[in-house]
């Protein structure tokens, strides 16, 4: 039971005419004052303090008191701001700040009722709130919300029409509407709470309520700074999406992502969670400063803490004491000494084995068997090796290679085709131009040909080429295929799209018989995401060899060596098919050398002017350096450690990795650092503590050193009284469009005092009794506050214009991923039987990715179902946010982002009309009308409205859509060129019957394409 106290409704309305510090002063202070007599004492002038009472009312050095308690005409402030000599008046004019009439008033007023300070309100612990007694409060919410309302002469709104409140709460809780059958069930029980539970126990709430958190904790799938490349990040997206699905509580959610690897019997879970620490973003810029980057990623990690948990602008005091709040320096530094512990380089490598430093696997029970005997195998394998390779002659076998192996012998080819529309060139002396980097710089030469073949034209998803040789007599017995760097390639220099090269497939055959493959070599030398060279011979469409990440090497080779020789004659044919089947689109070869090997254990080679040598042998052998697949003694078990290191790349590729937190053994030294400067070792050396006037961590006895688990365990106690209340704070932005203090991420002295501060505590308190998440959304949306009409009277308005007290309810727009997400579940398009999983690539336009580079990528986005999943599944791409994203104000999550903005601009309607997702939508959409609406179109708009919008059409609105589909009709009639391209877009396959009569079908598509673009289908009220 709630403890009810009887509060006057009259004495909340009298208690407004005195004058408060926290409400009326403090922020003309923090306004005008403070940055010069406040908390920082470096840009302290006179000596002066205004924001603690002890030091203003103090006299200055002349004897004069700035603060007189009782008495203004006596206190030095009253006289400095009413001077009228612009030498005296403060604030000064240089400070371009400048206090109203009315402003100075309730300075002198406040200074003659005694300048009564409080302290801030942030600051304060969190109490045991009574719940006001107010007539018609079903809820302690609507307590609060009523006595607020009605010191200002208003009350509540009556209760949504049925169906706008069942679609508001659905928005609200996740992210997408009603169908029809909903609906209709909820109009028929009208159980509105138990929707309410209904809605929180589903997969789709975790993926709604997640998004405002991914954004705090600047989740993304890529690194962020320099090349911007994807890393291993979703799983610590889908340990967010879980935790909030099974309500985990946030005192423990807190502490398994700033400590999970510190708590005893840290699970799997945990050590996920704790990939928070590593959300940072990181670079593998060759010529960074070590020094300088940690400490930016150190800086990283506590702007987010104290912008997540504790509502504070921690990160001002980098350089130097916080401005306004008592926020000192040493702060700062102290408690990024916390993470002084995180295991990390400045340089984060993003490629090879050493790629994106601490990762943990994530393998299921089949790929942890699987794991565990390759792992064996490998090993016996190596072992059996080394104990061979000590017995072999080196010295003799050394020799013999040096005069055996004999030039590869580049083809030129005598006809070339592929299946899906490319156009191959092939060049013999006839000069090419080719532009590629070497050493650093970009360069251009033209050379005769050589053999290169060169891919034009069209550029489908996959493609095969067909390139028919005759190399004249010999005896052959290896295959070489060179594919060389060209800077105009967008696919890592060396693929025609996507941001790889995938070559799924190689196969030979001489007179329609193919030529069996016995081994594959690579001159790469790391198989990155399981890219192996047996994979372009293995006959499986799902693997295949190339390159993933950015490479300096002009060509990558691969050698193909046959089982047995390959004997030709003068015109013998030998046909070469290259399979491009990947799942990635466009990930196809670009220019590529076709060679054959004259002689046994020809080495990967690459072409120089004109000759294509074998791989320079070393000069001296030590017993590994020439390739073991070489010596005939050798050979056989090399050839098995390399299919099973094959094997065992493949199955790492398919096992999921994220980044995680791994603690060192030494944390690193933390000192404070003179303006902010990385190369200042003379400041400080500091430990880790939180905020001295917040208090101070109690370390168990015997530890001398306060961890990261330390600090998630004060974050989530009694002795911080932020935690609770900026979480409360959040969540209430998210159901009204406001925060009870709008200042989301400052709860400091220059945030914004609360509306209803007694709610917020008294929220904030409940929260506290055991963390739990959702019982704080659902006492919110079964409030009546939330419950409200959002219809406003000019009353409304006059007395509240921006809703801070509630009459009425807010409209808004849904976040960027809604936008989507509704529009594909109207469209019945919608993916949503899935939950977590990889990261997925909707629709994007072509070329956006051109400027990026280290590797050149072009954007490949994902197939089938992945296509339309939810938005909180999107690849996000820190430094090019998908661009429909951006456009409904997605932040980059560079930077931890607590309050999105939204914004109402033309290029939303824009997109929402011409991007290819909605209208694809709009085309399924459309069809399924004619489909299952009926001939008549009133029908059909009726059941787009329905689906829609939640509500049936207006005479008007059915008028002009009608109209439109008439006018639509006849053109599509009249072109039916234009009736098959609308109609062609997307992948989506078509409904059954749309093709019978595409003028009728594209015309209900431009309908639907009208309906999907209201403002209300993305707009929540």
């Amino acid at each position: 039971m709630h403890r009810l106290a009887p509060v006057a409704l009259i004495s909340a309305v009298s208690s407004f005419a005195a004058v408060s510090f926290n409400r009326d002063i403090k922020p003309i202070m923090a306004d005008t004052c403070f940055r010069c007599h406040g908390p920082d004492k470096s840009s302290r002038m006179a000596n002066l303090r205004l924001d603690l009472r002890d030091e203003a009312i103090k006299p200055n050095r002349r004897g004069a008191i700035p603060i007189v308690p009782g008495d203004p005409d006596k206190s030095l402030i009253i006289q400095r701001i009413f001077a009228e000599k612009p030498g005296l008046l403060m604030p000064p004019v240089s400070a371009h700040k400048t206090l109203t009439a009315a402003q100075k008033g309730k300075i002198r007023q406040w200074v003659a009722e005694g300048a009564n300070y409080e302290g801030h309100w942030a600051y304060q612990r969190v109490g045991e709130i009574e719940v006001p007694k107010v007539a018609g409060a079903r809820t302690p919410i609507d307590a609060f919300v009523r006595a607020a309302l009605a010191a200002k002469g208003l009350t509540l709104s009556a209760e949504a029409e049925p169906r706008t409140l069942l679609r508001r709460v659905y928005l609200d809780l996740t992210g997408l509407p009603p169908t029809p059958e909903e609906v209709d069930a909820y109009l028929k029980d009208r159980n509105y709470e138990k929707a309410v539970d209904r809605l929180m126990a589903s997969d789709r709430y975790a993926e709604r309520q997640a998004v405002p958190w991914l954004d705090a904790v600047r989740y993304a799938d890529t690194c962020g700074f320099h090349s911007d490349n994807a890393f291993p990040a979703w799983p610590y997206r889908d340990y967010i999406l879980k935790s909030i699905k099974a309500n985990k509580p946030f005192d423990q959610f807190t502490r398994e992502q700033l400590a999970g690897d510190l708590l005893p019997n840290a699970t799997v879970d945990s050590r996920v969670g704790s990939a928070f620490n590593r959300m940072a973003r990181t670079s593998a810029e060759g010529g960074l400063q070590p020094a300088e980057y940690l400490a930016k990623y150190g800086a990283d990690r506590v702007r987010t803490v104290a912008g997540i948990w504790m509502g504070a602008t921690l990160g001002c005091a980098e350089c130097h004491d916080h401005k306004f709040d008592p926020l000192l320096q040493k702060d700062f530094y102290a408690m990024k000494a916390f993470f002084a512990d995180v295991k990390e380089t400045g340089l984060v490598p993003d490629q090879g084995p050493q790629a994106w430093g601490e990762q943990l696997a994530l393998p299921n029970a089949a790929q942890k068997v699987a794991w565990d005997k390759l792992t064996a195998e490998v090993a016996t394998a190596e072992s059996a090796l080394a104990d061979k390779r000590k017995a072999v002659n080196a010295s003799e076998w050394e020799t013999a290679l040096r005069g055996a192996v004999k030039d590869w012998v580049v083809q030129v080819p005598v006809a070339v085709s592929t299946r899906n529309g490319a156009v191959l060139k092939y060049f013999s002396t006839e000069p090419v131009l080719s532009v590629y980097e070497t050493g650093g710089s970009v360069v251009s030469d033209t050379k005769p040909g050589n053999g290169l073949i060169v891919a034009e034209g069209p550029n489908p998803d996959n493609e095969t080429y067909t390139v028919t040789l005759k190399p004249g007599a010999g005896t052959w017995y290896s295959l070489g295929f060179e594919v060389t760097s060209d800077d105009r390639l967008p696919g890592v220099r060396l693929a025609r799209g996507s941001d790889r090269l995938v070559v799924t497939e190689v196969e030979v055959a001489v007179n329609g018989r193919k030529v069996e493959p016995a081994a594959a070599r690579s001159s790469i030398p790391y198989w990155d995401q399981g890219l192996t060279p047996w994979n372009a011979i293995d006959g499986k469409p799902g693997t295949g060899w190339g390159v993933a990440t950015y490479r300096t090497q002009r060509a990558n080779f691969l050698a193909i060596d046959f089982a047995k020789p390959l004997v030709t004659a003068a015109g013998t044919p030998v046909v070469v098919t290259i399979r491009h089947d990947s799942p990635f689109r466009r990930a196809v070869t670009g220019r590529f050398r076709l060679a054959l090997a004259p002689s046994p254990n020809a080495q990967p080679a690459s072409e120089r002017s004109g000759l294509m040598t074998i791989a320079a042998l070393p000069k001296k052998f030590d017993g590994t350096a020439v390739p073991d697949m070489t010596h005939p003694q050798l050979a056989p078990l090399a050839l098995r450690l390399s299919r099973l290191e094959s094997e065992k790349a493949n199955l790492r590729n398919q096992i999921p990795h994220v980044v995680t937190t791994v603690a060192a053994s030494e944390p690193m030294v933390t000192r404070v650092l003179g303006r902010g400067n990385f190369m200042d070792e003379s400041g400080e050396i500091v430990e880790p503590a939180v905020p001295v006037f917040l208090g101070k961590i109690k370390l168990p006895e015997g530890q001398k050193r306060a961890t990261r688990l330390d600090l998630a365990n004060w974050l989530v106690s009694r002795d911080n009284p932020l935690t609770a209340r900026v979480y409360v704070n959040r969540k209430w932005r998210q159901f009204f469009g406001n925060g009870l203090s709008k200042t989301l991420e400052d709860f400091g002295s220059q945030g914004e005092l609360p509306t209803h501060p007694e709610l917020l505590d008294w929220l904030a308190g409940d929260f506290m009794k055991d963390w739990d998440m959702k019982r704080v959304v659902r006492q919110i949306v079964l409030s009546d506050a939330y419950r409200q009409s959002s219809i406003a009277t000019p009353e409304m308005v006059e007395k509240d214009p921006d809703n801070r007290f509630l009459a009425r309810q807010s409209r808004h727009r849904v976040d960027s991923e809604s936008v989507r997400d509704v529009v594909l579940s109207v469209s019945g398009l919608l993916a949503a039987d899935k939950f977590g999983g990889p990261s997925v690539k909707p629709y994007q336009p072509e070329g956006y990715l051109a400027a990026l580079n280290f590797p050149k990528r072009d954007y490949s986005e994902s197939h089938g179902e992945d296509l339309y999943r939810r938005g909180v599944y999107t690849f996000w791409q820190r430094t090019f946010l998908h661009p429909e994203m951006a456009a409904f104000d997605g932040p980059s999550r560079e930077e931890c982002t607590l309050n999105r903005s939204t914004s109402n601009t033309p290029i939303q309607s824009l997109v929402l009309l011409n991007d290819k997702t909605y209208v694809e939508a709009a085309r399924v959409f459309g069809e399924r009308l004619a489909a299952t609406g009926g001939a008549d179109i009133g029908k059909r708009i009726d059941v787009a409205f329905a689906r829609a919008v939640a509500r049936p059409p207006t005479a008007r609105e059915k008028e002009l859509l009608t109209k439109l589909y008439e006018a639509e009709l006849a053109r599509f009639r009249k072109s039916p060129a234009d009736a098959k391209a609308l109609l062609s877009v997307g992948e989506m396959s078509h409904a059954a019957g749309s093709s019978t009569n595409a003028a009728d079908v594209a015309a209900t598509v431009s309908v639907a394409r009208a309906v999907l673009n209201l403002h209300e289908v993305i707009t929540r009220n």
